[in-house]
């Protein structure tokens, strides 16, 4: 076993993805679970999954909600970004109008309803189809800095998975050294002690309910 490992209190990191309908959202969970179907067919509401990654000897389990991009839903989506420490914004290198749209409303809706300071990662994806791409990498760039916002291009296609375990690998780092984990640790903390805290009898609260009940 490693002595270094925090298996005992694996970090939730609830991870949002959002963008436009089509874009590849759901073929990027896919890929990262080694379950990609061509024929993925679009995300209605909301989906939930998870993973367990070990990264810098710290065990996460990315909680990912994958959001539906169609417009009929997005008023549904916002319930979805509560407690999201991470968000993907996806678009489709061969659609400007799909990173028009992450600029225009999907960083700006996820910022209005978040609760916390979430951390921001752009995403471009279908690099399969780089002759048919009309997103200049240097406006994806730009858009980058000025949100905060690492920048990641991948194929949700690529049957080796490389891009998608990389940006899992980048998130779950920028994550593991963000003020948020900190916020988070803390949180968990204040949790546990609250739970074991004495009352000025010596007892557990907890104890004491249990002893007094019958």
């Amino acid at each position: 076993m490693n002595n270094n490992l925090n298996e005992e209190n694996p970090i939730r990191c609830k991870t949002i993805i959002v963008g436009n309908s089509g874009v590849g959202k759901t073929s990027i969970i896919s890929r990262y679970l080694r379950k990609f179907n061509p024929k993925e067919k679009s995300t209605i509401g909301a989906s939930f999954t998870n993973k367990i990654e070990i990264i810098n000897n710290r065990q996460i389990i990315f909680e990912i909600w994958d959001t539906a991009g169609q417009e009929r839903f997005r008023s549904i989506n916002t319930i979805f970004y509560q407690d999201a420490y991470i968000c993907l914004l996806v678009y489709d290198i061969t659609s400007k109008q799909s990173f028009e749209d992450i600029k225009s409303y999907w960083y700006n809706s996820v910022v209005e309803q978040s609760s916390k300071n979430i951390l921001f990662h752009l995403v471009g994806n279908k690099m399969d189809l780089l002759e048919e791409e009309t997103v200049e990498k240097k406006d994806v760039e730009a858009y980058g800095k000025e949100i905060d916002a690492e920048v990641s291009y991948i194929s949700a296609k690529d049957e080796n998975n490389i891009y998608v375990d990389m940006l899992f690998q980048k998130i779950g780092e920028k994550f593991i050294n963000s003020p948020l984990l900190k916020e988070l640790e803390e949180n968990s903390r204040s949790y546990r002690t609250e739970k074991v805290k004495l009352d000025n009898e010596g007892e557990s609260i907890a104890d004491k309910k249990n002893r007094s009940c019958c």
